[in-house]
Parts: structure tokens; C-alpha cells; sequence
């Protein structure tokens, strides 16, 4: 029943929006790129900024972060060694690591950890003492995957069809390089910007990323010829929700030979994070670039889908594998 409960409280609410944004391309041809152009200008830098913003980011959590870019770095050589294996195009084999190397944490990840740990068997006497710890976690996979993907993963969606130092310059033509430092100078000098004009735009933006992000991938999905018969979508889809809970459960044992022994909440939540269908914002990036869009789409929506079955297979493997 728990199960069921996730796939219709995280899994539905973003196919909806995808219907939402299929029916209104079939109706209306939207222009993709303008809705693109918004997201990565406006929107994008302001849900970067906001998130990091507020993010509780405690040293007890450096380790948390050390993980997260440890199995992203993991996840990406295995794609690429996939890639080339299969004899992709470079274009693809970007395509590729951005599809299986990015989730989609804020606006699965962190609602499903919030569902897992205010549920049974983490209610005590009526309670959620479990929540604070794992949210704090989940807060930090997203502090890493928003630093990562909005540089080396636009860099990799521009370096498919750009030379590198083109594909650099493009990522420093756009706003989230700026608006990360931005954030960070603004977090440490200790300036309090919910008293600014600005603060609401912030969360505004914020709160509009997800149907804005799932709506365009919706539209994509119309336009780009999508194959569920594809291997290489299916290699993809296995090494975002399979390989990316391996690798995580690989990378903990790996910390605890080091000395490093996280409690079994931080190992649940780095797992449970790490099965998160593929990032949506991969598309956005491909349709700027002009970079795979049909294959980074097909990514996307085969991996969301596919994540309705395989992340609640690994919410249960976590609680048996990190008793807490």
C-alpha cells in the first residue's frame, strides 16, 4: 500500500504535467526553445539560488556530499565505457552521461524522503524523529546535484556539438554559473535576503520549476520519435535506477572500510536518492544545444515511468540493508 502511495503522491503529479504539456503541443505547437530560453535564464537560477539558499549545509554532511560526487563520477565513467562500447556518436555519449549522471532530486527526491520518513515504520509515538536527519541528507544530494548539473552538465549537453573551449564559453554565456557564486558569497557573508523585494521571486520561481520543467518535457515528447523498443534507452534507464542504488550501496560499504561509518538513515536516503529517474532538466539542455533532444527525451520518460516499479523495490533493500 506504501508503495502505491509513493507512485500516486511523486510518480503522478509529473505525468500529469507531461499530459498536460503533450496535449497542448498537439493542439497548439508551442515553441519549445522560447520555454526553454525561460527556464534556463529566469527560472533555473532563481530555483539554484533559492534551494542552496536555504539548504542547512552542516560539515556533518561534508561526507554526504563527498558520496554524491563520488557515484556521480562512478555512474558517468560507466556510461561513457557503455557508450563507447556501443560505438555512440560523441554527441550521444554526452547525451548518454547526462541522462544516467543527473536525477531528478528536487522535484522527486526530496518529496519522496519527505513521504518514506513520515510514514511507518518511522512514526514514533506519533512523531517523525527521523525526518530532520534524512531531510538534511536528502538537501545535500540536491545541493550536489544542482552545483553539478547545472555546470558539468550543461557543459557536457554543449561539448556534444560544441569543441570543449566553445562548450565552456557557452556555459559562462548563461546565468547559473554566476547565480551559484552568487548564492554561496551571499550564504557565508551572512546577509539576510528574505527581507529583500527579491526573496519572493526566488520562491515563486522555485515553486514554478517543476510544472514548468515537465510541462516543456511534455511538449518534447510530442515532437521527438520515442522508441520504448530502444536498447540504448534501456541501458540508460538500468544505469540510472539500478546502477545508481548499486553504486551508492558500493560507495557506503567503500567510506566504512575508510573509517567512515554513516548512520543508517544517511545510508537509506543517499540510496533512496540515488534510484531517482532521470534529471528532466537534461532535456532542456539538449533542446539549447540542438544535442540529442530525441534521445535525451526518451531518457527522461522511460526511466520516470520505469521508476514507478524500481523505487519502491529500493525504499524496501534500504530499510532490510541499513536497519535503523
Amino acid at each position: 500500500m506504501e508503495f502505491l502511495q509513493i507512485i500516486i503522491d511523486n510518480i503522478f503529479p509529473l505525468l500529469t504535467f507531461m499530459l498536460i504539456g503533450y496535449i497542448l503541443d498537439v493542439k497548439y505547437r508551442v515553441n519549445v526553445a522560447a520555454l526553454s530560453k525561460l527556464t534556463v535564464f529566469v527560472v533555473l537560477p532563481c530555483f539554484i539560488f533559492y534551494s542552496i539558499y536555504v539548504a542547512e549545509l552542516d560539515m556533518d554532511m561534508f561526507f554526504v556530499f563527498l558520496l554524491s560526487c563520488m557515484q556521480m563520477a562512478l555512474i558517468g565513467v560507466v556510461a561513457w565505457a557503455v557508450g563507447k562500447a556501443r560505438g555512440f556518436s560523441p554527441e550521444k555519449i554526452e547525451a548518454f552521461k547526462n541522462g544516467t549522471m543527473f536525477s531528478n532530486n528536487g522535484n522527486i527526491g526530496i518529496a519522496l524522503i519527505a513521504l518514506v520518513f513520515t510514514h511507518a515504520p518511522y512514526i514514533v509515538d506519533g512523531k517523525a524523529p527521523y525526518l530532520a536527519e534524512a531531510g538534511a541528507a536528502a538537501a545535500m544530494t540536491l545541493v550536489q546535484m544542482n552545483m553539478t548539473l547545472h555546470t558539468v552538465g550543461l557543459y557536457q549537453a554543449g561539448k556534444g556539438v560544441l569543441k570543449p573551449r566553445e562548450a565552456l564559453a557557452a556555459v559562462f554565456r548563461l546565468p547559473i554559473p554566476y547565480m551559484l557564486c552568487a548564492v554561496f558569497l551571499v550564504k557565508w557573508s551572512g546577509f539576510n535576503m528574505t527581507s529583500t523585494f527579491l526573496w519572493p521571486v526566488m520562491q515563486n520561481s522555485s515553486g514554478a520549476l517543476a510544472a514548468i520543467v515537465m510541462t516543456t518535457l511534455g511538449m518534447q515528447i510530442h515532437k521527438s520519435r520515442i522508441s520504448f523498443g530502444d536498447i540504448d534507452g534501456w541501458l540508460g534507464c538500468f544505469i540510472r535506477l539500478i546502477g545508481g542504488p548499486a553504486a551508492a550501496y558500493g560507495l557506503i560499504l567503500f567510506l566504512r572500510l575508510l573509517g567512515v561509518d554513516l548512520d543508517p538513515v544517511i545510508c537509506q536516503t543517499i540510496m533512496i536518492m540515488g534510484s531517482v529517474p532521470s534529471a528532466a532538466n537534461s532535456v532542456l539542455y539538449a533542446v539549447e544545444f540542438h544535442n540529442m533532444e530525441d534521445f535525451a527525451t526518451e531518457l527522461v520518460m522511460m526511466s520516470t515511468v520505469l521508476s514507478c516499479m524500481t523505487m519502491p523495490g529500493v525504499i524496501y533493500i534500504s530499510r532490510i540493508l541499513f536497519p535503523v
